[in-house]
């Protein structure tokens, strides 16, 4: 389901949740991208349309969901107290998120995409040479200030 056409579904495997992200419709410079989540230990499943995002909507989702995951186990250490991001989802969805934490961890931190193969890359400029590397007396000397 992953495909190099941009408007495709993009479908991840986190431990048991399965989740699909596509774009939904352009706002500005933002996209609204729908996403469907499926627990596959369950059968339940959640869609939305609220993801508005840039390039990145998977890894908004997977960030959306391990906070909803974290505010369901701080609930659970915590009994009676009612943690930030306790509404973000339904709570079966939290659940699941909380017993993938780590798959989502790692969906996080999953290398960004690599620039097309026909886009030119432009070449980075050379840095500014130190004053350590300039001559004494020399014409920008005068511009150094004074030491200690």
């Amino acid at each position: 389901m992953n495909s190099a056409d941009p408007a495709a579904p993009m479908s991840r495997q986190v431990g048991t949740l399965t989740l699909t992200v596509w774009p939904d419709s352009p706002l500005g410079e933002h996209q609204r991208h729908a996403y469907l989540i499926e627990d596959t230990a369950t059968g339940q499943t959640i869609d939305g349309r609220d993801l508005f995002t840039g390039a990145r909507a998977m890894r908004d989702l997977a960030a959306y969901l391990t906070a909803a995951g974290d505010a369901r186990q701080y609930a659970i250490d915590n009994p009676g107290s009612r943690p930030e991001h306790e509404g973000l989802f339904p709570g079966w969805v939290a659940e699941a998120a909380r017993q993938n934490a780590d798959a989502l961890a790692l969906l996080g931190i999953e290398d960004p995409p690599q620039p097309k193969p026909d886009t030119p890359r432009q070449p980075r400029p050379a840095p500014d040479s130190s004053w350590f590397d300039r001559p004494a007396g020399g014409c920008v000397s005068g511009t150094r200030g004074r030491s200690l």
